[in-house]
């Protein structure tokens, strides 16, 4: 027979010497750094430390306080943070807080983290509200009231949004930070002459013809401090400068506004609110003239960059927009190497591959291997022209048509725009009721199947311009090949210029050269 044992229950008396201390924290956390309520938060601090301290009960494992911080984004709450690392580490057993609004405005991430702590045999408990988050009936109780909480938050941003923006129209906004060269004295913009003279050199030197980047270049080689203490310019920072209003003594308000809905984003004004423009609001530090100029430049220089025949004015390097990823279509990007300095070397690789290797998997290669292919490429063309572009130029000559092509196409031109112009003239007489409704439709029809036929034939003629161009840029092709002497044994910059109009990245060891001609070649690494 088995044997049989009685275990009996331990006494309560003995049970107590086995028991050990609930371990509990308190959270606390104030959505501004002001005087009244940093007192707020010394004063929720002192009460749970002596409220937790007197329960013979309970181990005090300390309070976690954020100051200064909206509740609607836990990510940002760095002691909320620990305070959840802390609870997942097994180190506590209980939270207290004095209420749901304190805890979290955003019903999305409170409902969350209870929810995980609560897995974890953690409980919250919300004084004001008298909720324990482990309790049966508290998850739908805690939903409407992170719910509340919310649209409080998304009221006061709101009513806080209202008072900002009866200020900018008002014209009585004074901006919390200011550019590089100003500073804020009893509420008003004031002039920071160091910074100043600074800023004075930085549109001298664009007004002179110097572009961002050299001007940034030597701003760091001069090792004049940046508004961060920092002594690094960057190409951008120097834009910022030249592009900002408030040097010519204006400001521009509202040039950011925040998302009305929870997470609350700061996004650029790019027309979607009002802006307000205050002119001579303060000490310019520029002339109105300088800051004139300055624009115009600007804006020239962005039409250029915008022109294709221009293209070049904003490559800074040779191969800049020239090579292309075979995977994904993106623009290859140059980047310096270093490796066992002081060796060095110059690889470009494709920008998404950059920002996200899921999104392409070509690889970098090296500008050398680029440009020993292209060597090769054009040695071949050199020694087989008569094969190569010969042919070429004879298949084009073929399909090409007489030399009048352009007075066919002004003449269709000329032709859809008066059948333009009688549709016009139709629509407006049926519009007064001079015609009827099926002499009207007769005619509209009529002009219609002709418009299709002239813009089907006019195409044709531009098509066959194409062709015509692609013909003249291999005439030229053929004649800078023959021109050069012998073959290609060093790189030569300027007639690969000349030669090539982009380059596709097919694989590490796979390139294909598009010439100016339209011709696309291979060549292997």
């Amino acid at each position: 027979m088995p044997k049989l044992t009685v275990i009996n229950p331990i006494q309560n008396a003995e049970l107590k010497n086995y028991e050990r201390k609930y371990r509990v924290c308190a959270y606390c956390r104030v959505s501004s750094d002001s005087k009244e309520q940093l007192q707020s938060l010394s004063a929720q601090i002192e009460h749970y430390t002596s409220m937790v301290q007197k329960n013979l009960q309970w181990q005090f494992c300390g309070v976690y306080a954020d100051e200064g911080i909206s509740g609607t984004c836990s990510n940002k709450r760095e002691e909320f943070q620990r305070l959840i690392k802390d609870c997942e580490a097994g180190k506590i057993d209980m939270v207290i807080t004095k209420s749901i609004s304190r805890w979290a405005r955003n019903t999305a991430d409170s409902i969350e983290v209870i929810r995980k702590l609560k897995l974890l045999g953690i409980g919250i408990y919300f004084e004001k509200e008298n909720v324990n988050t482990l309790s049966a009936e508290s998850e739908l109780i805690l939903t409407i009231l992170s719910s509340i909480a919310q649209e409080e938050s998304i009221s006061i941003s709101r009513n806080n949004r209202w008072s900002c923006q009866k200020r900018f129209q008002n014209g009585e906004w004074v901006p919390s930070y200011l550019p590089y060269g100003y500073t804020l004295e009893d509420q008003s913009i004031v002039i920071e002459k160091t910074e100043a003279e600074v800023v004075q050199r930085i549109f001298n030197d664009y007004l002179n013809g110097k572009g961002a980047y050299t001007i940034a270049k030597e701003l760091t080689k001069d090792g004049i401090p940046t508004k961060r203490g920092n002594s690094w310019w960057s190409e951008g920072t120097v834009r910022d400068i030249l592009q900002n209003e408030k040097y010519a003594g204006d400001l521009l308000l509202q040039k950011t506004f925040t998302t009305d809905t929870i997470p609350f984003l700061r996004k650029r004004n790019k027309g979607h609110k009002q802006k307000y423009l205050i002119e001579d609001n303060h000490e310019p530090v520029i002339s109105r003239e300088q800051d004139e100029k300055v624009n115009e430049i600007i804006q020239y220089r962005k039409a250029q960059q915008k022109n294709s025949e221009t293209a070049k004015y904003n490559n800074r390097y040779l191969f800049s927009s020239k090579i292309i990823c075979g995977e994904c279509g993106g623009v290859f990007i140059r980047r310096m190497i270093f490796k066992n300095k002081p060796y060095q070397y110059i690889q470009w690789s494709c920008g998404r591959h950059i920002r996200d290797i899921k999104q392409c998997s070509m690889k970098a290669v090296r500008e050398e291997e680029v440009k020993r292919a292209y060597i090769k490429l054009f040695n071949k063309l050199k020694c087989n022209s008569s094969k190569i572009l010969a042919p070429l130029l004879e298949g084009l000559k073929k399909i090409s048509k007489d030399d009048n092509e352009r007075g066919e196409t002004a003449q269709y031109n000329n032709r859809i725009s008066e059948l333009k112009e009688q549709s016009q003239v139709l629509n407006r007489l049926r519009s007064k009721g001079y015609i009827d409704s099926a002499l009207f439709i007769q005619k509209s029809n009529n002009i219609e199947t002709e418009l299709e036929e002239l813009r089907s034939k006019r195409n044709k003629v531009l098509d066959n311009t194409n062709v015509s161009l692609e013909m003249e840029q291999t005439k030229q092709l053929i004649s800078i090949i023959k021109a050069h002497e012998g073959l290609m044994e060093e790189f030569d910059e300027n007639m690969f210029e000349e030669t090539v109009k982009e380059i596709t990245i097919k694989s590490q060891t796979q390139l294909a050269f598009t010439l100016k001609s339209g011709l696309e070649l291979t060549e292997y690494l």
